[in-house]
């Protein structure tokens, strides 16, 4: 079954990159956007099967490949 958000009429399908569905009062604190991607997977439709045959052969030993977090970012938010 496909992931779905459904918020009255809204419907969100995916949600990529640095994007975000923000509702109601929100703080961003930075957003930044990290991604390591291999291999493909779609669906057409609302309810289509997703499937994807493959066979991850890449061998990645690092454990620390995306950053931000050594260096976080600061909050810079006033709250009332």
């Amino acid at each position: 079954m496909p992931s779905m958000i459904n918020i009255y009429l809204i419907k969100i399908n995916n949600i990529s990159n640095n994007g975000s569905v923000n509702i109601g009062e929100t703080l961003n604190n930075a957003p930044t956007a990290n991604s390591k991607l291999q291999g493909q997977n779609s669906s057409y439709g609302d309810l289509s099967p997703t499937t994807a045959g493959m066979e991850n052969v890449f061998i990645d030993p690092d454990v620390n490949d995306l950053g931000d977090i050594a260096n976080p970012a600061n909050v810079n938010a006033i709250q009332d």
